[in-house]
């Protein structure tokens, strides 16, 4: 019984990829912005002004763009039509800026347009937040279970725990895809109306992969705490 609760702390090393991944990512993410944040885009623009004229170019003028706090914090909530730049995004007309101002521009168009998989993922939503309160509970109540030799019934609920947070790789999955054509979409756009040249473009690719990696650290970790777990019941099962 206690070697398996060893072999859980043991089988960290699985995380290990995934999480210098992710630090890794976020460094880049930093650092790729950073970069192009000292370039002013040629129009001298700043990132709200660009975003406004693609909705409006667009026809979605229902669409609210406001400042919030922090840092690349951007985001668009499709519940109230609002896009939310980040402090050091909204006023700003650095290639970086405008280049997070439109991926998030790229998010309104995702969802005018029904964009299948953000459909599936804002499907997913209430189902994660809620799966996010019973999945560990289940893991524990199986284990406790398990201890007191309660057969099937522990079984039941470790294993049907460890499916739950599967659900959660699934989510990852479906998210990569939309983050990565949201990011095409605001360089498609960038070029299209004539906002940058193809330089400047470049420059928002970069920053914009950058940040996409970030997504592709979320996936590899939650797939590999997803085998850390799975092994986790199999060593629990075959040690009781």
């Amino acid at each position: 019984m206690f070697l398996s609760y060893w072999v859980y702390y043991l089988l960290g090393f699985i995380m290990l990829p995934g999480i210098i991944l992710g630090i890794y990512a976020q460094t880049k993410v930093y650092s790729t912005f950073n970069q192009f944040n000292k370039s002013e885009a040629k129009s001298g623009r700043k990132a709200k002004d660009v975003a406004r004229s693609m909705l409006d170019g667009a026809g979605y003028n229902d669409i609210i763009i406001k400042p919030i706090r922090g840092e690349l914090t951007d985001n668009f909530d499709p519940r109230n039509n609002t896009v939310s730049l980040s402090e050091n995004v909204y006023e700003n007309p650095s290639i970086s800026a405008i280049g997070v101002a439109c991926h998030e521009i790229g998010h309104v168009f995702q969802h005018k347009e029904n964009y299948a998989p953000i459909k599936a993922r804002n499907a997913l939503v209430p189902v994660m937040n809620f799966l996010g309160y019973i999945t560990w509970p289940l893991i524990i109540v199986g284990i406790i279970m398990e201890m007191f030799y309660l057969g099937t019934s522990a079984d039941v609920l470790l294993y049907l725990g460890v499916g739950t947070y599967g659900l959660n790789v699934i989510f990852c999955l479906i998210t990569l895809p939309i983050e990565l054509n949201a990011s095409k979409r605001a360089y498609k756009m960038l070029l299209a109306t004539h906002e940058m040249d193809e330089e400047e473009a470049e420059g928002v690719k970069k920053v914009l992969n950058a940040a996409a990696l970030t997504y592709v650290a979320a996936l590899i970790t939650s797939v590999l705490s997803l085998i850390r777990l799975l092994l986790f019941a199999f060593a629990f099962r075959r040690n009781d």
